[in-house]
């Protein structure tokens, strides 16, 4: 039986709102793993960070809770959920499990700003899209069809990572956190392998429009059209620009800049190239262009931001 990592009397009832700071226990940490062997009964709640939940046992109805004026939210979707489902709840998902049969969890706590998951070279496969910005959102219109199943060989597979991870971070041991930094990368790259190998019809969709996100991701510098993008995720440019930004929170053209910026600051930290020749290995035709919107970016010059980390 895993060992049960989870107190109900560090939930506040008066607020369904699960902050960062008491669930990632350790703020040099923003990772936790809570093993429920069995999930006890737990309010409807929100989190401030994102839970990737490995089912491991049993059933449950999972409630989703969609935006609403009601102090409870909006409409109400419920989901079964069986041993083998894995699925990731993202910030602000109001919901709770109910008529639950020894159901036990793996619940992955995790802040993928502070890990700077979007600098991972897992941007390139489509399934980690798919899995961790694209089925949560459209979890609602698929009716969790989408959702990644794991066979039993799969579950042997992950559970010890998971409790490798689990174990590391409760040992606190010198290197602990870029080892367990270490074991969830391997549990993110193992779900998403699994995900981009496995499709189903729902799937399928999410996939290719996790292909047109990992061209992004991955070929920055070269130019692209909505056109292109949208016929690699077989759909119209209009339809492809709306669930891109419902998913990733701005515009296809919009989230090249940011991918250009980024990866932009990562030379200027680490390399000792010119400005110009960031600008053009970033996909910047013009270097006056990319310095003006690096500063908006950064509120400061690209050379200015270089000194700063030298």
């Amino acid at each position: 039986m895993f060992q049960h990592y989870y107190d109900m009397s560090s939930f506040s009832r008066s607020s369904a709102l699960l902050p960062k700071d008491q669930w990632l226990e350790d703020p040099s940490l923003p990772l936790f793993v809570h093993l429920r062997d069995p999930q006890p009964e737990f309010p409807l709640h929100a989190h401030e960070f994102s839970e990737l939940v490995i089912i491991l046992r049993g059933t449950a109805l999972h409630c989703v809770h969609s935006p609403g004026p009601s102090a409870r939210g909006g409409a109400v979707q419920t989901f079964a959920v069986k041993r083998g489902d894995a699925f990731v709840i993202a910030p602000g998902t109001r919901h709770q499990y109910q008529d639950l049969h020894n159901l036990v969890l793996a619940n992955l706590l995790f802040d993928p700003d502070a890990l700077r998951m979007q600098e991972w070279d897992i941007r390139s496969l489509p399934g980690f899209h798919a899995l961790f910005a694209l089925e949560p959102a459209y979890r609602r219109q698929h009716q969790f069809r989408s959702r990644l199943q794991l066979s039993d060989r799969d579950l042997a597979e992950i559970q010890p990572h998971i409790l490798a991870l689990r174990d590391e971070i409760a040992a606190r041991e010198p290197g602990y956190r870029v080892m367990a930094a270490g074991r969830f990368m391997q549990i993110v790259v193992h779900l998403s392998r699994l995900y981009s190998g496995r499709p189903g019809t729902e799937s399928m969709e999410l996939l290719r429009i996790g292909d047109a996100i990992a061209h992004l991701e991955t070929r920055y510098a070269e130019p692209v059209t909505l056109d292109q993008l949208a016929r690699m995720a077989h759909l119209s440019p209009r339809q492809f620009q709306r669930i891109f930004r419902a998913c990733m929170g701005r515009s296809p053209i919009e989230h090249l800049l940011h991918i250009r910026l980024q990866r932009a600051a990562e030379l200027l930290r680490s390399t000792g190239k010119s400005v110009t020749e960031i600008a053009y290995e970033c996909g910047f035709s013009d270097s006056n262009y990319f310095a003006r919107v690096f500063r908006a970016r950064h509120q400061q010059s690209p050379s200015t931001y270089r000194k700063s980390f030298g």
